[in-house]
């Protein structure tokens, strides 16, 4: 596959009253950061005014520096300087490490504020307000620009060490010699899953491949006790395939004829696979559900596409109490793509030995009892979309059918 170059952009700062100068020198509009910019590093002498560097800089505080000290001193893992575009941002706690437990959103317009939300803290988010007046046109146009800039080049420099690490994986990948099975691999032993398409380093760690949807590897898991990712690698919209009958390609061009089911984790997939012969996608978490389900719905636009829960019960129980991650991200995957959520249902037995996922309800009942509890949860399904009409209630049907015909 070819690299693929993104264009560099040169944002500007362009006061509303000089916008129609700015845009008869060449400057375009971006919507998302709400900026004008030109194409590349060099810009023409009619926009080199509104160049940042030639700007005057203002006496007050950079709002963004005020309100990243503010996120720090409440807690926030924050990298350089926040968004303030008004839409919340998620972010880790320090010492956490996850970005799933913090957000906050800043506004630029009037006077500077923000908020900031904790979500193993107070329900109520933190408030910030800038101590000065109320931003200038020619200030806010200025910060704005500043901000975008940022954004393009922590984006160019994301990208580049995107581009390096796969290649990086590529050349991991292809000098690895066996692929995984339980015999050499502990964890595939201790999950009591196949290997599909998963190969073993030398320490014994199971190695997973991150792929588009052209099949291009751009990154690599490594699974042992701990899961852990190349530095630096793309995740977001990447899966690994289980499909060793070739149904996709069987399958791709019959209408409503294909099935498919998305997991977060591998020892997930490999047993709802097993036990239903479907293809399966591994999300690899939670948090890349949504994503991976829009890269499998347009690769495969008539799938019908089953999302494999899981069921983080414990989570609401916590003081203060979290939301149940593993049905939140594959109801919300669902609702995207139009698919449907299989999802385990525990005896409060098994919540107490701390079962969350489908590979832990087989397990603890064995191979049939993962698939009685497959077609349990796909009647409960069924009966929750009863009221279901056309083509909907065609494609409830038809998955019926696949896992019936499930060994």
């Amino acid at each position: 596959m070819a690299d693929t170059k993104p264009i560099e952009k040169t944002y500007l700062s362009v006061p509303y009253e000089q916008r129609e100068a700015a845009k008869a020198a060449g400057a375009l509009w971006d919507k998302k950061a709400k900026a004008w910019f030109a194409i590349g590093t060099e810009v023409p002498d009619g926009l080199t005014q509104f160049l940042q560097v030639n700007r005057v800089e203002p006496s007050r505080e950079d709002p963004h520096t005020g309100f990243g000290k503010f996120l720090r001193d409440n807690g926030a893992q924050l990298q350089g300087l926040p968004d303030m575009d008004g839409k919340w941002h998620r972010i880790a706690l320090v010492g956490d490490g996850k970005e799933t437990n913090a957000s906050y959103r800043g506004f630029l317009d009037g006077v500077p504020n923000g908020q900031f939300k904790n979500f193993k803290g107070d329900d109520v988010p933190l408030q910030w307000t800038d101590t000065g007046d109320a931003l200038t046109s020619e200030e806010k146009q200025r910060l704005v620009a500043e901000a975008a800039q940022n954004r393009e080049n922590r984006e160019n420099e994301r990208a580049k060490n995107q581009e390096a690490t796969a290649k990086r994986a590529f050349g991991i990948w292809t000098n690895l010699k066996s692929w995984a099975t339980p015999e050499n691999c502990p964890y595939l032993a201790r999950k009591n899953v196949r290997g599909y398409g998963v190969k073993v380093a030398d320490d014994g760690r199971m190695v997973v491949p991150l792929r588009d949807e052209t099949g291009r590897i751009w990154s690599l898991q490594f699974v042992g006790e701990d899961k852990i990712y190349l530095k630096d690698g793309r995740k977001d919209g990447l899966y690994h395939t289980i499909d060793p009958n070739k149904a996709l390609e069987k399958d791709r061009e019959k209408d409503n004829a294909l099935t498919v089911i998305i997991a977060e984790g591998y020892a997930t997939g490999a047993d709802v696979h097993k036990a239903t012969s479907l293809p399966t996608f591994i999300a690899f978490d939670g948090d890349n559900l949504v994503t991976t389900a829009k890269a499998v719905r347009e690769k495969y636009p008539t799938a019908n596409i089953l999302i494999a829960a899981d069921d983080d019960h414990h989570l609401p129980n916590r003081n203060p109490p979290l939301p149940n991650k593993g049905l939140k991200c594959a109801q919300r995957a669902a609702e995207v793509v139009g698919g449907k959520v299989l999802a385990p249902g525990f005896t409060p037995a098994e919540k107490d030995r701390r079962a969350t996922d489908w590979n832990d309800l087989k397990q603890l009942r064995g191979e049939k009892g993962l698939l009685t509890a497959l077609r349990g949860s796909f009647a409960q399904m069924q009966r929750e979309h009863a009221c279901g009409k056309g083509k909907d209630k065609d494609q409830s049907k038809g998955m019926g059918r696949q896992l019936e015909r499930s060994r």
